[in-house]
């Protein structure tokens, strides 16, 4: 996916690391391991250092727009990233889908 090579995205994380391995997530300001353990049942690592958009890339109020705002809203620049921790990302992500759903049924 190029939106994951973006080199603005690339810096916002690079910027959040602390040490090898450790970052500070942007909500809470604590410092957190890069991954977690994985869940039960599954292999794979938890990524705990996501890099997020500050602004939403589907509009929380209006929906899709058109792909022109994708796109514009997902190649930002630095300013428009920071780095979440697992937990905090999850309850953006939560806040988000609960916003979403609210303006389609209004």
């Amino acid at each position: 996916m190029a939106s994951m090579k973006w080199p603005p995205k690339n810096e916002v994380k690079k910027k959040a690391r602390v040490k090898r391995g450790v970052y500070v997530c942007n909500r809470c300001k604590k410092e957190m391991p890069a991954s977690l353990p994985p869940k039960p049942g599954n292999k794979r690592r938890i990524n705990n250092a996501s890099v997020d958009h500050i602004v939403p890339v589907i509009d929380t109020t209006r929906g899709f727009v058109s792909w022109d705002d994708v796109i514009e809203r997902m190649f930002c620049e630095e300013e428009g990233f920071q780095v979440l921790c697992y937990a905090c990302h999850t309850k953006k992500t939560q806040e988000e889908r609960r916003m979403r759903s609210e303006a389609r049924n209004n």
